[in-house]
């Protein structure tokens, strides 16, 4: 039998191989200070993390007051509340039809290309029958697709008065108002 290991003999091949395992002992102590600075670090990222539930508080705090009414100023607003869009109109009216009827009325301050946006702020309005202002900014903490399935889900809820259509226009004014990319 042969012995395939091959001993160092040379004094300075010795010193190379010192050398080196030194060099390896070192980056290994090193590489594990990192790790266990890291591992310390990550540990703490917890308490420096905002929750959705703080994003939403924030959210709730930030813009104006009602997104929809925002959108309405100066079209709507000189001759309708908030309340008036309720009561006079009521929530089950198609949106496009009371729009147009009311682009139509003398006086009236919905300029042709504005009429998309207000009827989408009068089919985001469906949504605070049921919902406060808070809640639905809370949808701005929402992944888009998790936007969408929330307002879907909230279409298909018992006495919802929401359609497709006003479930795709609620996202794009949602989104439209905050700047958000709606695909």
């Amino acid at each position: 039998m042969t012995d395939t290991r091959r001993e160092v003999t040379n004094p300075r091949h010795k010193v190379a191989l010192a050398l080196l395992a030194g060099i390896n002992l070192i980056l290994l102590i090193f590489v594990t200070q990192m790790m266990l600075s890291l591992r310390g670090e990550v540990a703490t990222l917890k308490d420096e993390l905002v929750t959705k539930h703080q994003l939403a508080n924030l959210a709730s705090c930030l813009g104006p007051p009602d997104p929809a009414m925002a959108k309405l100023e100066g079209t709507c607003t000189s001759c309708h509340t908030k309340e008036t869009f309720a009561e006079a109109h009521g929530y089950d009216m198609d949106v496009h039809q009371l729009v147009t009827r009311m682009s139509q009325l003398s006086g009236a301050n919905i300029a042709t290309d504005e009429i998309p946006t207000v009827e989408a702020a009068l089919t985001f309005m469906k949504c605070a029958h049921c919902h406060t202002i808070d809640r639905l900014k809370e949808l701005a903490i929402l992944e888009p697709q998790e936007r969408w399935d929330m307002i879907v889900r909230m279409m298909k809820e018992p006495g919802a008065t929401i359609s497709q259509e006003d479930a795709q226009r609620i996202r794009d004014f949602y989104g439209d108002f905050w700047g958000w990319h709606t695909n």
